[in-house]
């Protein structure tokens, strides 16, 4: 990370992750395993709880220290962007809350404003996974934290469900940064899909529940309908 930052000139700190697989955390006791298996179909793995934690931590700081951070993972790459999108994140988190820099997954999505030449800030139709990297203010990092009581699913995914917290998907076209990491040893707060086959317990509820977030998410993204790219 210091030989990707230290040429830029920008001022960083390191936060040290939580090790889901050192031993239990007290942030652990927020995790319901019965919740996860019902609504997602499998319960977190070690590493992705100290993932959550990690980064639940660093949104308590954002709020406590009232001012916006840009959070990075350590298995990142930066594109060509980026220090347009870092000069954007700065000027305009406060207005959008939340900015995606990176996303692992490609999701239809439309122009909100040009930032810069050749660089957007949009806002996507669905999240598109993913915590490599991401500009957060305090309110936004507020939001999450009040609807983070019960975990059940991979922090990207809660950071997902726009249309529950109420913190909207916005981000960068084209990524900023690109998410390096293909093994777990490549990164301490790995999140590979490294997990056994969806439980088929609770298929008829998760059903349920899933067609309540596809309506959920439908209404946050009724303004946006015949302007998606993608």
């Amino acid at each position: 990370m210091m030989a990707l930052l230290d040429p830029l000139g920008l001022s960083y700190s390191f936060f040290e992750a939580v090790d889901g697989k050192a031993g239990k955390h007290p942030l652990f006791d927020r995790f319901d395993p019965r919740m996860a298996e019902i609504r997602r179909g499998f319960t977190l793995t070690p590493g992705e709880l100290g993932c959550y934690a990690s980064h639940y931590l660093l949104w308590e700081r954002c709020v406590t220290e009232n001012r916006s951070l840009l959070i990075f993972e350590d298995d990142i790459e930066l594109n060509d962007t980026f220090l347009s999108a870092y000069h954007a994140a700065v000027e305009n988190i406060g207005k959008y809350g939340l900015l995606r820099f990176s996303g692992h997954k490609v999701r239809p999505w439309t122009r909100i404003e040009a930032v810069a030449d050749g660089l957007d800030i949009i806002r996507l139709k669905i999240g598109p996974h993913g915590t490599s990297c991401y500009a957060i203010s305090p309110d936004a990092a507020r939001k999450l934290i009040d609807s983070a009581r019960v975990w059940f699913e991979p922090v990207d995914c809660h950071l997902d469900r726009f249309w529950t917290h109420h913190v909207n998907c916005y981000g960068f076209s084209p990524w900023p940064v690109t998410h390096a990491a293909e093994a777990p040893d490549q990164s301490e707060i790995w999140q590979g899909a490294q997990r056994d086959k969806k439980s088929r317990r609770f298929r008829k509820l998760r059903a349920l529940y899933r067609a309540g977030d596809d309506i959920g998410r439908f209404i946050s993204n009724v303004r946006y309908l015949g302007r998606w790219n993608g």
